[in-house]
Parts: C-alpha cells; structure tokens; sequence
C-alpha cells in the first residue's frame, strides 16, 4: 500500500519480485483465471475474425467473479507496462505470456490432452497483454 517504497533501494531484484508474485497466484486455491471458462477460451481463440475474437474475448472477462477480474485487469495492465519497454527488458508480451500464463491458468500439465493446447492458452494471456486497454 506504500507508494513510497522502494524495492530496488533494498535490494530486492525484479525476479524476486515476479517469483513472488507467482508463487502468491500458485498458491491460490482456484487459479485467477477460472477453470469454468477455460474451454471457452480455447474455442474463441480459434476465431479467425480478430475484431469478433476480441470481442468474444472481452465477453468471457466480464464473466470472472469481480475480484478476479479486478486482479486480472491490474496484473495485464502491469503486464502490458512491463511490455511496453521490452527494448530495456526484453520482456515482450510473447515472452511475458509465456512466464505467466501457467501462473494465471494453473492448467493440468498431467493431462495429456491438455498439452496440445498450451500454446493457444499462452497466445490467450498474450492477446489480453496486448490488447488490455480494449478489455478493460
């Protein structure tokens, strides 16, 4: 809640700080992103139409319970700031959606049908990195 906090002057590295925030979302009970609309997301991915995938996209939001979303907005639209000086940090919103969609979705690596869809779960997180001022 302090503003005025500075992690770099106690030394604290910006992995250290992403880990955390991992491991704060992994160690939810339910992941942020609901389980329930998994399935839905992988159908709207495959809309050729990017306009309509868009908006299909930003329908399936609005269906998070309101504290996820809220969460989620924050944690994309920060997602999108750290993208944007991806000429600083190399951290584009490809490679951001990569460190965190596992975190965000918490999928079922055990399953194996699972498997042949983690690229479009990753291509979801980095659409709504992109796109996030058009979502929320």
């Amino acid at each position: 809640a302090d503003h005025n906090i500075s992690l770099e002057s106690m030394g604290v590295t910006v992995n250290a700080v992403a880990g955390a925030l991992k491991a704060f979302f992994a160690d939810l009970p339910d992941p942020l992103v609901p389980y329930s609309l998994h399935q839905e997301l992988l159908e709207t991915s495959k809309i050729m139409d990017k306009t309509e995938r868009l908006h299909e996209l930003k329908e399936i939001v609005k269906k998070f319970h309101p504290v996820n979303y809220d969460v989620f907005r924050y944690i994309i639209t920060h997602l999108n700031r750290v993208s944007q000086q991806y000429k600083t940090n190399y951290m584009t919103a490809d490679n951001l959606s990569i460190c965190f969609w596992p975190t965000l979705m918490r999928p079922d690596f055990e399953n194996r049908e699972f498997l042949s869809t983690t690229k479009i779960h990753q291509s979801v997180i980095e659409t709504f990195i992109q796109q996030c001022q058009f979502f929320f």
